[in-house]
């Protein structure tokens, strides 16, 4: 009679903690779902917003090109035909951008530490935060780390130009025996990692922990942060 109360009381205590598990899974299934949502969002937006007034303004133009040509204006079918290239070439650029972001090919190309250097001139570029790559890694790395690694990075670039106010960020990479390790350091204002922990974060975690690493980040509000990530090899 013990046996089978014991027994028992195990079953639903390990019912109780599969009910846990499963409720845990449904709301990270959720979230990743609705990060999925942003990104789409986000694209659908970068598509309509830049890719679609680039193309509506070549064809705008290329009526003017043809009222130009049936005119016999030389000097207008000049001026037009510079128009459409100028506005063909700023469409490419956005399309190439976008590509990137996606996907970089010099991820595959050229390796881990010329992709993410390239991260930090973008940033610096369109937000004027200056970051820099100090780097201490073979270009045989696993595509799963680069991958990793190269999207933490983004996240974490993106998450600084948004909300920390900083001026510098500093990325080292860093290759060990055993492991890879990553920090991120801003000089920015902070935040308490206990209380806020946004979808960045947690996706950032989900990727590290897909691979067996471990995640950490360390800040105070007006003390900048640190993003800390350590990856088996």
């Amino acid at each position: 009679m013990l046996l089978a109360a014991f027994s028992i009381w195990r079953i639903l205590g390990l019912e109780s903690d599969s009910s846990t598990h499963l409720r845990e899974i449904q709301q990270l299934s959720a979230r990743l779902v609705a990060a999925q949502e942003d990104e789409r969002r986000s694209i659908s937006r970068e598509l309509h917003d830049e890719v679609g007034q680039s193309l509506t303004g070549v064809l705008v133009e290329m009526a003017n090109l043809s009222t130009s040509i049936r005119a016999g204006d030389v000097a207008a079918v000049a001026a037009k035909a510079d128009e459409v290239k100028k506005l063909v070439e700023s469409s490419i650029g956005v399309v190439r951008n976008m590509a990137l972001l996606l996907r970089p090919l010099m991820l595959d190309d050229l390796g881990l530490v010329p992709a993410l250097e390239w991260q930090a001139r973008e940033v610096s570029k369109r937000s004027g935060v200056w970051g820099r790559v100090a780097e201490n890694v073979a270009q045989q790395l696993p595509d799963e780390h680069k991958t990793c690694v190269y999207r933490v990075v983004q996240e974490a670039l993106h998450n600084y130009v948004q909300h920390a106010g900083t001026c510098n960020v500093a990325v080292t990479v860093k290759q060990e025996p055993e492991r890879l390790l990553l920090t991120v350091r801003d000089d920015g204002r902070g935040f308490d990692p206990s209380r806020e922990k946004g979808m960045g974060l947690l996706g950032i975690e989900e990727r590290v922990s897909h691979l067996g690493g471990a995640f950490a980040v360390e800040s105070r509000p007006g003390n900048g942060a640190l993003l800390q990530v350590t990856l088996p090899l």
